[in-house]
């Protein structure tokens, strides 16, 4: 696939991503709030529009705490452009259709596209863990977006396509939090970010 079509099918999945996210997020909110009271304090706002969304959508799994570690090759700057990468973690406790999964042990996927501190997207592969030995593989078409505070996030959204939950789709929310952000307007660029994790599993 040449350049130009790469970016202009990046793109159209970017809207699909959205729609995804949105539906995730009040989701998980449903998910949370059912918890209890004290859960309940910490879901996130949603839209009428989200939670229409959520409705027609069964919650798999849901892991709204987690951390993660990004690395890029080379370094990303502000200028988006051709990267390669990789990302582990865990998230947990996780909320599930399976009493048994109760935590992901660890996942961790490579990738490549055309990457920046504030913006890009790429695609990738990866394995999720679960706590009962479990795995799910899946792919994902990625985005970097902006989120309130103007924190830059990776949403990568795709199918699981076998293992555990395969057919469902998987959300992973990667906080891109670099120990040095002034990184980015240098030539080395950034080569990690470690941040804060979120993985819901849908169909």
């Amino acid at each position: 696939m040449t350049t130009a079509l790469a970016v202009s099918a990046r793109r159209a999945r970017t809207a699909a991503l959205r729609t995804v996210t949105a539906a995730s997020l009040a989701a998980a909110a449903l998910v949370l709030a059912s918890a209890g009271p004290g859960a309940a304090s910490t879901t996130p706002v949603v839209t009428a529009e989200a939670k229409a969304r959520a409705a027609a959508l069964t919650v798999d799994a849901s892991c709204p705490v987690g951390t993660g570690t990004v690395t890029y090759t080379p370094g990303i700057t502000v200028a988006a452009k051709q990267t390669s990468l990789s990302f582990t973690g865990s998230a947990g406790p996780c909320t599930s259709t399976d009493p048994a999964i109760t935590a992901v042990s660890g996942y961790s996927g490579t990738g490549q596209g055309d990457l920046g501190c504030l913006s890009g997207g790429f695609d990738a592969q990866g394995t999720i863990a679960w706590n009962t030995g479990a795995v799910s593989t899946a792919t994902f078409s990625s985005v970097v977006d902006l989120r309130p505070g103007g924190i830059p996030v990776i949403v990568a959204t795709g199918p699981i396509t076998s293992g555990k939950f395969a057919g469902s789709t998987v959300e992973l929310v990667i906080a891109l939090l670099p120990a040095n952000p002034l990184g980015c307007f240098n030539n080395q660029g950034i080569t990690q970010t470690h941040g804060p994790v979120s993985l819901t599993v849908l169909h």
